[in-house]
Formats: structure tokens, sequence, C-alpha cells
């Protein structure tokens, strides 16, 4: 795998499928990353980053200028990776043989690559379905066992607005609920403690849906979001150029 890149841009990508935010850990809001650990795939002129855990996988497409890249992948730290990418500036050279090598016209940089992504079967499963995802033709997807039964579309902005209004909770746990007219969300740690919130849909489609899940998500995205639904199954959040997967939280207390 070889890449020419900007140093910050790379940095950025990598550090954001981290998904730094709030957890729900043994009943109350911590936080956390995804996990450690970083797949990077370079196909044909695009870079792919992956990452996931036992219950959310996400990733990103970037499109690389004609004739700065060589195909193949690698798994990096991300923290230690973009540590060393801030020690750059200007365009750097990455390449992934038996360790990680970055270097500009000025300076260079060896790091130690990980041997395989410890939730690498999950990522691999989310790259085949995201074929799916972005087929025109297929306007509900289907996840393993899940065939998604609503779609919404709604701008990055409002998912964050809404997301930050129902952080206030501080439980790291959100609800979506649409009933065919209206697009709610909502964070409760008790019947007299919490928040809801309406979300602006620019189209919708599909039936009612109410889904629980938890976890870091908002800020991965920067465009229009379409949000796919099912009743108490994963949500699936998709981009022009970024995915994520989350199962759903079911309360067993």
């Amino acid at each position: 795998m070889k890449i020419t890149i900007e140093a910050k841009e790379l940095s950025e990508l990598i550090d954001s499928v981290a998904l730094r935010g709030k957890y729900f850990d043994s009943g109350e809001s911590k936080n956390g990353t995804l996990s450690a650990h970083a797949y990077l795939v370079v196909n044909e002129n695009t870079l792919q980053i992956w990452n996931a855990d036992n219950t959310t996988i996400c990733g990103l497409n970037q499109e690389l200028a004609e004739n700065t890249s060589e195909n193949g992948s690698a798994v990096v730290d991300i923290k230690k990776t973009v540590k060393y990418l801030k020690g750059f500036t200007g365009a750097v050279t990455v390449e992934a043989n038996d360790f990680l090598y970055i270097s500009s016209d000025s300076s260079n940089a060896t790091l130690p690559l990980v041997v395989e992504h410890s939730h690498q079967t999950m990522i691999d499963m989310l790259i085949e379905f995201e074929k799916t995802v972005r087929d025109v033709n297929v306007t509900f997807p289907t996840f393993r066992r899940t065939t998604f039964e609503t779609k919404l579309h709604v701008s990055s902005y409002a998912l964050s607005e809404a997301t930050k209004g129902c952080d206030v909770i501080n439980t790291a746990r959100y609800k979506f609920d649409y009933n065919n007219e209206v697009f709610k969300m909502s964070s409760i740690k008790t019947d007299l403690d919490k928040y809801e919130t309406t979300i602006e849909t620019t189209t919708k489609d599909g039936e009612p849906s109410t889904v629980e899940f938890t976890g870091f998500f908002h800020s991965f995205f920067k465009t229009v979001v379409s949000i796919y639904l099912k009743d108490d199954s994963p949500v699936l959040f998709v981009s022009p150029t970024r995915i994520l997967l989350k199962a759903p939280y079911m309360d067993r207390s």
C-alpha cells in the first residue's frame, strides 16, 4: 500500500474513525473511542478507512489524485499514527510493507503495523454490504437478516444539534422514533429526566420505526445523511463518502 496525501488531511481522516466521544458503559456515559486501530485500504485511487467494535462499524472513502497511490491494505494504531502525522507539514508519502513508513521532502518516520484488526470480520461484512447500499436500484437494503423499512434524509447539522440536545441527559443512549409523519430523537434517564426533539427531514420513505442505540456517531458526518431504520434493529447512517452501522440497544434490566 502506498499513498501521497496532505499529512493534516490523512491525520484527520484516520482520527475520525476512532469516533471519539461519549459511550454508554455500565449504566452511565463515559468518554471513549470505537477501537484503537484502523484498517486502511487503497484501491483504484481511492483510500478507504474502517473501524469497528462489537456493536458499531464505520468507514469512509477518500478520492486520491491520479498516480499518487498503489493498491494494498494495512492496519494501523490510530493514536500513534495520528501523533506521527502531526509532526509533518504538507504532502507526505505513506507506505506499508513490513512496517509503516511516512516521508516528506525533509523528514521521515517509521512505526510498526498492527497484524490484524480485532474486528476484521465485522469490517469485511460492512465493506461487502456497502456495495448494496450504494446501488441506486435498492431502496431498502438488507444487512444479514435485517431488511430496513424506513429511509430518512436529514442534514448532518440537524442531526448534530439534536444529539447535542440529547447529550444534556448524559446517558449516551438515544432513541429514534418515526411515525410516518414526524422524526423524533430522545434521550431518557428517568421519567422526570429526559429530552426529546424533532429532526426535520428533507425526504422520508417507508414504515414507522422505533429503535434505541448507544455511543458516539453524529460528528462523523459532514453532509446530508440517509438514516435507515427498522424496529429494534441496527441503525444505518449513510452519506456520499461515509457509512456507519450501529447495533440496537436492548435494555435487559
